[in-house]
């Protein structure tokens, strides 16, 4: 009896405490939204953000969310699109109250996993060379690695291998070492890495930026009558000599329609625009041509169909040699949502599942 009262504290304290953090986090994103959108301002010269629009933003977050505490992010919408536009999904709402219903953390965590996803998405996925689980050298299909045979594959391979840890982001775990000297002692136990082989990716894209391999972010969404949607898909690209196409470390996107046709402007993470080529290959972004990129969400749709316990994911694409889109990795812990949602949204409707009933509506 006494054990049972203590595991009902003990789990009443965790809730409490996990109610609390969930609180500052959305806080804190909430002040992020206000930072974000003075620096929107200050690089536009001006806000568009009078009392009548702050009024009006203010009013309907407060009948659709139900608090005019979620203006902030679309007040940060606005400035960015430089009006504001009904439909528009807060960020704050999304990530903490639409998302965790969506994708489950527990289910979530499969994505960090990159060894595994040759298993589940076939040859969509870049198949590993070979994979290092659990402090072992296995063969992609999970045959170990006798002993000295990795030894022997890897003087025999002579090129240039692509090592990832399992849990990395942003590509900042990831690199890139020629076969013969790779350490097969120099990796971390209690991390669990995929090595893969170096692709070169389609010429267009790399015409665009040649320095990184550049990658589409595609974001399927599973609608509640079980139909897959592609939500938006973007093309990353890094500048200036970069050699991964990261938006947190300085990169640049641009966005597609449905039809595949480029923004016209090349935007930041925040997205602010940055012109309207690229700044070092003076590439055009509105001339930019790709005839498979329908395929792009093909691709992506068929893959969430192979992992539906999750509602919405975010895929990171690149186009080989051959144009074929091919998985550099997945993402359903927080697969992203703004600037899109903000420049060219909105991007989700009412059949989606996603926005809070209105009261008598």
């Amino acid at each position: 009896m006494a054990s049972s009262r203590f595991e009902n504290r003990y789990f009443s304290f965790v809730t409490l405490l996990g109610n609390l953090l969930t609180r500052f986090s959305r806080q804190y994103q909430r002040y992020l939204a206000y930072r974000d959108r003075k620096q929107v301002v200050k690089a536009k010269g001006g806000s568009v953000l009078n009392r009548r629009v702050k009024k009006e933003i203010k009013s309907y977050a407060r009948e659709r969310y139900g608090s005019k505490a979620y203006w902030s992010y679309l007040a940060f919408y606005t400035e960015l699109r430089g009006e504001f536009k009904k439909g528009w999904l807060p960020y704050d709402y999304w990530r903490y109250d639409v998302l965790p219903g969506l994708n489950p953390r527990y289910l979530s965590y499969v994505s960090d996993q990159k060894s595994f996803d040759h298993v589940l998405f076939g040859d969509f996925a870049i198949r590993p060379l070979f994979v290092f689980i659990s402090g072992n050298y296995y063969h992609a299909d999970f045959e170990l690695f006798e002993r000295g045979e990795l030894k022997k594959f890897l003087s025999g391979y002579n090129d240039t291998l692509v090592v990832k840890e399992g849990r990395g982001t942003h590509g900042l775990q990831v690199r890139m070492v020629h076969s013969s000297e790779f350490d097969p002692a120099g990796l971390r136990r209690g991390i669990n890495y995929v090595i893969q082989p170096f692709v070169k990716q389609y010429k267009t894209i790399s015409d665009l930026y040649p320095d990184s391999i550049n990658t589409f972010r595609a974001v399927t969404y599973l609608r509640p009558d079980g139909s897959i949607h592609v939500k938006s898909i973007i093309l990353r690209f890094g500048i200036n000599g970069m050699k991964i196409d990261n938006l947190s470390s300085g990169g640049h996107f641009i966005y597609f329609d449905a039809s595949g046709k480029p923004t016209e402007h090349g935007y930041n993470l925040m997205g602010i625009v940055q012109g309207d080529r690229h700044v070092n290959t003076g590439y055009k972004y509105s001339e930019l041509k790709l005839p498979m990129y329908q395929e792009i969400g093909k691709s992506c749709i068929a893959a969430h169909k192979k992992y539906p316990y999750l509602r919405v994911i975010g895929w990171d694409i690149f186009l080989n040699e051959k144009g074929e889109p091919k998985l550099i990795e997945w993402n359903a812990v927080n697969p992203g949502f703004h600037p899109e949602e903000a420049l060219f949204g909105p991007l989700w409707s009412d059949d989606d599942g996603v926005f809070p009933k209105i009261k008598n509506g």
